[in-house]
């Protein structure tokens, strides 16, 4: 048995019917909120979307979305939700914090994701508006693109890698080569495993993250 089989083989030890299991289903009701956050997202962070409220100077509106989708987001702690809502008190971010998203999301790169990590620590002078945390950065690929991109929280997502013998290359601060490791680890999973099979990363993750 492969290690990719080793996770299904747990799973299914605590959830005997898989994904149709009732325990499953109970446990994903906790995380409803799933559903709206990726519409938030597929609507108010749209590339045309966003573009043009940029250009219309709409910046609180975006900024409003991007509030919404961190305070809803289960994957992000309720000490980086309020780091996130005191950064974007600081109204003058955003602008710089919005285009540094809008290229995140839609020109996604090494260079895209550093220049988001380095807008997010525009106030680290701020003990309290340091937002530049993993499950920030990760929510707001993973739920704009939940079939190509990967939520990130470091405890669960360093076991998940140690248990698969994979080196992510972790680093407290988001950077993109650990993201891309994450990234390729959950598409392995993906390919291996008969309970992910044709399953979105935010479900394949959930997934993983039960067996550890």
């Amino acid at each position: 048995m492969t290690a990719w089989q080793e996770i299904d083989h747990d799973f299914l030890l605590r959830f005997p019917a898989g994904l149709a299991d009732p325990d499953w289903q109970a446990l994903g009701k906790k995380h409803k909120s799933v559903d709206s956050v990726i519409r938030l997202c597929r609507e108010g962070l749209a590339e045309e979307h966003m573009a043009r409220a940029l250009a219309e100077d709409r910046l609180a509106e975006l900024s409003e979305t991007c509030r919404q989708i961190i305070g809803r987001s289960t994957t992000v702690s309720t000490f980086e939700k309020m780091a996130f809502r005191n950064y974007l008190a600081f109204t003058d971010v955003h602008r710089a914090f919005l285009q540094a998203l809008y290229r995140l999301l839609h020109h996604f790169g090494p260079d895209s994701f550093a220049d988001f990590v380095e807008v997010l620590q525009l106030c680290r002078h701020d003990s309290n508006a340091n937002p530049a945390k993993w499950p920030v950065v990760s929510c707001f690929l993973a739920y704009s693109h939940p079939d190509e991109h990967v939520c990130i929280k470091p405890t669960t997502i360093k076991k998940v890698a140690a248990r698969l013998g994979v080196d992510i290359a972790y680093q407290a601060l988001p950077n993109y080569d650990t993201y891309i490791r994450v990234q390729a680890m959950v598409q392995d999973f993906k390919r291996h495993s008969a309970l992910a099979a044709g399953q979105n990363n935010i479900i394949a993750q959930a997934i993983m993250y039960c067996t550890v």
